[in-house]
């Protein structure tokens, strides 16, 4: 069981943890790798918009962003927390009043703006601000223990290894490394016995030519110099950080200082943009994934295969490490824990093939759901609004259409019930009714009444039907009280519809509407609806119209009644004849009555129904937005896998033929039985979304299956189908296998003679070089007292062979051993747990920063900023380091006799003002010269002679390192003693100034004329020293 705990800092830190969880989830389908290995993330960053940014960070439509238990926000900083410092010890600890006032005169807008801004003093401002806000339940803190406590009883190992990521040119990443490591190895101190709480580092050094001009804010280069001094220091045990909880040390009662007696880190491995070869690397995403890849395979795929897949040597160098380079002195001086990496792969890209199988199949899917067209040979294409839905227009309109759509003028009038009921089952149509109503009005009426009173009775009976019975309630009752119902009415006619419509889209027939097609329709129904309502209006102008002439009717047989009903004319049935008359009339103007008022009725609800329509619509339109980004996506993803005449990857070299990818996937793709088959599958899942109680729209289908979950159905369903059918294919043609390809066989067709073999060897070796470029006279130069040399390594990881493979597998063995000087296979052969795939991991290790050709020029950058000649060189140096070192950190370089000579001026001249070095002479030869004082309490201090006067003095100790460092400790020794009251001050001030006057003007660097520019150099020195050593109290 491995436990590995991935940290980010910062934007560098942020895009490595993202590459490396998306190449887990390409490798298993899960953020979870199994197989024994456990690994958890933190990232950490003062960028609130970069935490949550999830571009990038999909694999085949799964997100892999991290979770909130797995960031950290250090965004913010309240200037108040500043203003009242001693209420903050964890801060106070490395922001001296010095520090404090240069930031908030100079950095206020980056403070308010609560960022790292490019500045490491601010970066450490802010995770300190953090880390000892101990009432932050998601403090780094806390952050980092959750992860670390899930790790541990997931896989029910103590042991937590831990891969700190970050770039060192930025203020976030670069200014919180260095409390990063500190806190995390007091939290879990490393465990020598056992090797428990190991940590590696993973920095990214700023490139020497910067890729872009925008990338530097004026401290991008400089703040990796300082934040490698800081490291280096750090590793030696010369920069023991602040505890920014605050904690306080028990004996001095001062913040205690970290990492006393304990190692820092196991192992940092530098990289940059340019490899050994001179192959430059794209910033954003080809080198953290291929940081990534180092990172899976060293913590990852070395434990899938058991024993066998471990990389031997590599683990060797970062257990053992190598002590660190002495200076000339003999003092450590330089770390050599750093090491640097390089990875290639060759592959049969099995997962690219998968992919670009998936997304194609992905794309038929999305096309046969939106558009529904078929293209013999080619699959399921795409297709315009315009070119959709002819004929639909023609079909709205049909009357056995609307009916069935529940449409038509019989529904909206309700002449038919839109919802059965008991009430409902006596309905009947308008015209029905009122014929069966005035005939058996009629009827009674001729047999019960006297026959003058026919008509008058008659029309009472139908006046009462009219206002009080029909449907109970009377025309005009009935249709108030159906008011209240309309919009009731109207969204089940839009259910209907909807229903009827999202069936046939799930059917997914061969003439079944797609989603293109249901929205033109959809829009097509909607003006449709429109136009009926002003034929409605007209329709119910008619029918009043009508309702007059039949009244007129009705008039007219009333005025002849009296006529009709006597003894003659009853001997003819007159008065049957117009009666007869008088009824249909009657039964025609209560018609119209009645429909004039189901007309007005009509035009409302049609009204509510086309909002529901359009509310319908929206539903419709989100859904097939969501199929058009799902076809959007897969297009894209599509065209970006198996690219044709690809410019090959050095840290990704593909063994395989795209253009035979292309030929089996549109044999797939054209087998119209099998896509739509797969369109199902998904249609099916997504609608089992809703439920079984779920309303059937689109609306519900979309709010059921967001983005995220419908492209997951979507490629799963597509993956599945893919896989199954290449598999089907291999079997059937073993020369389009695309899945299980052993990368052995594959090479060992291709590399089928020694030439080739030692040809191919040679250029993995080349490729896999490490990500930095090394400085030649560095790396030649040699310090005396030191032993050990870098370690140059490959490491290969191949595939298991048989009886098919294994031969080859000893050729290429041999064949590295022959190109590679050390190579041993019992230490640099790993077993690939993959068999399609071959890694080569190129390391180099145990060399000190000076041997980094970026360095240098960085330190270029880094020494021009802190220059005294620089006038803003108190804020670069305070915003370059995590503190104000009160001595100098180790420099990353050998210094020259040059360098040393100017460094040493100030304590050459303190030397003498505290009578360190003091005029001798030679009692033999009564020569004079000037020596300096060596303490011996043994046999009492001795005088090592130096030179005539100030300058071949300070030429004597120039060239002599052991002897400069000597005289700095002197010097600083006899200041703590000699140099405690401002009485002591005045008396070294003033000898100073002797120094100055009687020993540096006389000399031949001002011969005694101070108008000579070095006479102003010298006494501008001492001026400076007065400040920093010597100002009264």
């Amino acid at each position: 069981m491995a436990n590995h705990l991935i940290i980010g800092l910062g934007g560098t830190g942020g895009k490595v943890l993202r590459e490396l969880r998306k190449r887990i989830y390409e490798e298993f389908r899960s953020n979870e790798p199994g197989n024994g290995v456990f690994i958890d993330y933190v990232y950490v960053d003062s960028s609130p918009s970069d935490l949550e940014d999830r571009s990038g960070w999909n694999v085949l439509g799964k997100s892999v962003h991290l979770g909130a238990a797995q960031k950290v926000n250090i965004n913010g900083i309240s200037t108040s927390v500043l203003s009242n410092i001693n209420m903050y010890p964890g801060l106070k600890g490395f922001l001296n009043p010095n520090d404090l006032q240069i930031m908030q005169e100079e950095m206020g807008s980056l403070i308010s703006a609560g960022i790292g801004g490019q500045r490491r003093r601010l970066g450490r401002t802010l995770i300190a601000n953090n880390i000892s806000d101990r009432n932050n339940p998601s403090n780094f803190e806390q952050i980092v223990r959750g992860a670390v406590g899930r790790l541990q009883n997931a896989s029910g190992n103590q042991d937590v290894t831990f891969h700190i990521c970050a770039g060192l040119a930025g203020g976030t990443g670069s200014g919180s490394i260095i409390d990063a490591i500190s806190q995390i190895r007091t939290w879990f101190p490393y465990q020598a016995d056992t090797r428990a709480f190991k940590m590696r580092l993973f920095l990214y050094t700023p490139e020497r030519t910067l890729v872009s001009a925008r990338h530097d804010a004026g401290f991008y280069q400089a703040n990796g110099y300082a934040a490698l001094l800081e490291l280096n220091a750090l590793s030696i045990g010369q920069y023991h950080p602040t505890d920014v909880r605050g904690e306080q040390d028990i004996f001095t009662g001062e913040i205690r200082r970290l990492l006393e007696n304990q190692e820092a880190f196991e192992a940092a491995y530098i990289y940059t943009n340019v490899n050994e070869q001179g192959k430059v690397l794209d910033l954003n995403k080809g080198l953290p994934a291929a940081v990534a890849d180092f990172i899976f395979q060293t913590t990852i795929a070395s434990e899938m295969g058991g024993t066998n897949g471990q990389l031997n040597r590599l683990v060797g160098c970062e257990n053992e490490g190598s002590a660190p380079e002495k200076d000339q002195s003999g003092k450590n001086a330089h770390s050599r824990k750093f090491l640097s990496f390089g990875i290639t792969r060759v592959e049969f890209p099995e997962t690219e093939i998968r992919e670009y199988m998936t997304y194609n199949y992905a794309l038929q899917a999305a096309r046969q759901m939106t558009y529904n067209m078929w293209q013999d040979g080619i699959g399921f294409g795409e297709r315009s609004m315009e070119e959709v839905g002819i004929g639909f227009a023609d079909e709205i309109k049909d009357k056995k259409n609307r009916e069935s759509l529940m449409l038509s003028n019989n529904y909206l009038t309700l002449a038919k019930p839109i919802v059965e009921s008991p009430a409902t089952k006596k309905w009947r149509l308008f015209e029905e009714t009122w014929e069966n109503r005035t005939q058996a009005d009629a009827d009674d009426v001729m047999s019960t009444v006297e026959t003058k009173l026919w008509l008058t009775d008659f029309s009472k009976r139908c006046e009462e039907f009219f206002s009080n019975q029909f449907r109970q309630h009377g025309v005009v009752g009935f249709y108030k009280i159906q008011q209240q119902e309309r919009k009731g009415y109207a969204r089940i006619i839009r259910r209907h519809i909807e229903k009827k419509l999202f069936d046939e889209w799930v059917s997914g027939a061969e003439k079944s509407k797609s989603i293109l097609e249901i929205e033109k329709y959809t829009k097509l129904l909607i003006d449709d609806c429109n136009s009926r309502i002003s034929a409605f209006e007209n329709q119910k102008a008619l029918m009043e119209e009508e309702q007059g002439r039949y009244g007129a009717e009705i008039t007219e047989i009333n005025k002849i009644w009296k006529d009709c009903i006597g003894p003659l004319q009853k001997l003819v049935n007159k008065h049957i004849k117009a009666f007869s008359e008088f009824k249909v009339a009657k039964c025609n103007y209560y018609s119209t009555a009645t429909r004039a008022i189901a007309y007005g009725y009509a035009k409302e609800l049609l009204q509510d129904v086309i909002e529901e329509l359009e509310r319908m619509l929206q539903g419709i339109l989100a859904f097939r937005d969501e199929l058009n980004a799902i076809n959007e996506e897969a297009l894209q993803e599509a065209a970006s896998k198996c690219i044709s005449n690809e410019l090959q990857s050095d840290t990704d070299i593909k063994k395989y033929d795209p253009e035979m990818v292309y030929s089996i996937c549109r044999t797939f793709i054209s087998d119209r039985g099998q896509m739509t088959s797969t369109a199902a599958a998904i249609r099916s899942r997504m609608v089992a979304n809703i439920g079984e109680d779920g309303e059937r729209t689109f609306a519900n289908l979309f709010d059921k299956t967001d983005y995220e979950s419908a492209i997951n159905i979507v490629l799963e369903e597509c993956q599945d189908t893919a896989v199954r059918n290449m598999q089907d294919a291999a079997k059937n043609d073993p020369l389009s296998k695309m899945v299980g390809v052993n990368i052995m066989e594959k090479l060992k067709t291709e590399l089928n003679t020694d030439e080739k073999i030692e040809q191919f060897v040679k250029m993995v070796a080349q490729t896999s070089k490490s990500y930095v470029q090394f400085d030649q006279t560095e790396r030649n130069m040699v310090i005396a007292g030191n032993v050990g040399a870098m370690m140059q390594m490959v490491q290969v990881a191949l595939p298991k062979s048989d009886e098919r493979t294994n031969d080859f597998r000893q050729r290429l063995i041999d064949a590295f051993m022959k190109e590679i000087p050390g190579f041993d296979p019992s230490q640099d052969v790993a077993e690939n747990y993959k068999e399609n795939q071959i890694v080569v991991i190129s390391a180099n290790s145990g060399f000190p920063l000076r041997f980094l050709a970026n360095v240098k020029t960085a330190k270029e950058k880094y020494d021009a900023l802190v220059s005294k000649q620089n006038a803003k060189c108190a804020l670069n140096t305070m915003v370059l380091h995590t503190e104000s070192f009160k001595n100098e950190l180790p420099d990353l370089y050998e210094e020259s006799a040059e360098t040393i000579k100017q460094k040493i001026v100030k304590s050459l001249m303190l030397a003498y003002a505290l009578g360190i070095i003091a005029e001798q002479q030679d009692p033999t030869t009564q020569a004079r010269f000037d020596a300096l004082r060596i303490p011996d309490e043994t046999f009492g201090d001795t005088w090592q002679p130096l030179g005539k006067g100030f300058v071949e003095s300070w030429d004597a100790i120039s060239g002599d390192f052991k002897l400069a460092q000597l005289l700095k400790e002197q010097v600083q020794k006899e200041l703590q003693s000699k140099a405690r009251s401002n009485d002591q001050k005045a008396v070294i001030r003033k000898a100073l100034g002797g120094v100055v006057q009687n020993k540096i003007l006389p000399s031949s660097l001002c011969e005694n004329n101070q108008f000579n520019p070095n006479y102003a150099k010298f006494r501008n020195l001492a001026i400076e020293i007065i400040s920093e050593e010597l100002q009264d109290l």
